[in-house]
């Protein structure tokens, strides 16, 4: 196979990626009597590792709007996951806090989390050290030229559409 078919074929096998990681992504994910879209599942992730994280830092940490979090979190609180406490210095800022059925969610999301990722690691137990370097600097690379797409879109968008 030449080096063009070699490259089609990669960018073929990462459009099939991107298309099960999306599937994925949207599905509803049940954690006993609880669902959850994955989105909802990242925020209670981010809240079970840091207690008292503000909404801002789990934007941050998850590159989204403090818009789209805050949407989702209304959500969580309304299932009872997510407790809001009110900063008493600063009484704009609520720290978030997960009740104890979000806390169990989080401890049963962390399982599920922890067999996908135990699966994946054995999937890719018969590649060498070196052979897993080299698919991370691929990796690399191509998450550097998917950010320059994202670059020039919103280039794009925003020369046709500006604020």
């Amino acid at each position: 196979m030449g080096r063009k078919e070699l490259l089609s074929e990669l960018w073929e096998e990462q459009d099939n990626a991107y298309d099960y990681m999306h599937e994925y992504d949207t599905m509803t994910h049940y954690y006993g009597d609880v669902v959850l879209f994955q989105a909802e599942a990242y925020i209670v992730s981010c809240i079970g590792e840091s207690p008292d994280i503000t909404l801002t830092e789990i934007a941050d940490k998850l590159k989204k709007t403090t818009s789209a979090c805050s949407q989702i979190v209304k959500k969580l609180v309304k299932k009872k996951l997510v407790e809001q406490v009110r900063n008493t210095q600063n009484k704009r800022i609520y720290h978030l806090r997960l009740t104890p059925t979000g806390d169990e969610l989080y401890s049963n999301h962390k399982i599920v989390n922890d067999h996908c990722k135990e699966r994946t690691f054995k999937k890719l137990d018969s590649f060498s050290d070196a052979e897993l370097e080299t698919a991370i600097k691929i990796q690399k690379a191509l998450n550097e030229v998917y950010k320059l797409d994202i670059i020039d879109s919103r280039k794009q968008n925003h020369s046709k559409h500006p604020v």
